[in-house]
């Protein structure tokens, strides 16, 4: 778990901040959109992106050094 919010406080700053308010949190993507002044499409392209950045390194992480 500690990996994951090390790589979460490496995210850019508006993914890191959506990422707080919607995964732990638990805001809508409406919410989220009026509070960074967003449409909820953007959130949820913004939130992706970030999930998807995590995911990728936690399996770069996990797969270093196997051959």
């Amino acid at each position: 778990m500690s990996l994951v919010h090390q790589l979460i406080n490496e995210l850019p700053e508006q993914q890191k901040l959506i990422i707080q308010l919607r995964d732990v949190e638990d805001y809508e993507f409406e919410e989220i959109g009026k509070m960074l002044t967003m449409k909820p499409t953007a959130v949820r392209v913004s939130l992706s992106r970030a999930r998807k950045t995590i995911k990728e390194q936690l399996i770069k992480q996990h797969n270093y050094g196997i051959s």
